[in-house]
């Protein structure tokens, strides 16, 4: 029997059946939007009533239900010209540094996750990364990265010891 059947008179029955089972859903669920559509009727959407503690819930959506959340301890928001291991004033001869600035800091990074146990190994590790960066020996920058270094490790609370710029530059 599906010998005799061909591909298009397939496609046709098909397409037939869904035309069928789209008119039976129309009508079936939609009964009231289709006369509405067809008489020209269109309904206005219904607009909630209005109440009187509207206006004050609307003052406090932009906070929270509860209030304005806080953030985790020792978390800040910055913008994006806050936040810079740069000092504030930059010659032009230190514009050509910053970019060794960021690779080393990129690189001290990791230091940062090594199990470290004592402060002299710790400040040997920083000094060896510092002394691939000959450029930024003599400079203002390097002063900075060790502030930013410094400020992590004693802001640490995996590193047991604090440290100073004095001691990172005494060991360079």
């Amino acid at each position: 029997m599906l010998h005799n059947c061909t591909w298009q008179a397939f496609l046709i029955a098909a397409i037939l059946f869904s035309l069928l089972w789209l008119v039976v859903v129309l009508l079936l669920f939609y009964r009231k939007e289709l006369n509405a559509f067809l008489s020209g009727s269109v309904r206005e959407p219904i607009e909630p009533l209005g109440h009187s503690w509207a206006d004050d819930f609307d003052q406090v959506a932009d906070e929270g239900l509860m209030g304005k959340p806080a953030l985790p301890e020792g978390v800040s928001i910055l913008e994006q010209d806050e936040f810079s291991f740069a000092p504030a004033k930059v010659t032009p001869n230190d514009e050509l540094l910053q970019g060794d600035v960021f690779d080393l800091m990129e690189q001290v990074k990791p230091i940062f996750g090594k199990i470290v146990f004592d402060k002299e190994m710790f400040i040997d590790m920083v000094n060896e990364e510092v002394r691939d960066f000959p450029r930024l020996m003599k400079t203002a920058l390097l002063d900075s990265v060790y502030e930013q270094i410094c400020q992590q490790v004693n802001d640490s609370a995996v590193l047991e010891f604090e440290l100073s710029v004095e001691e990172l530059k005494e060991n360079l």
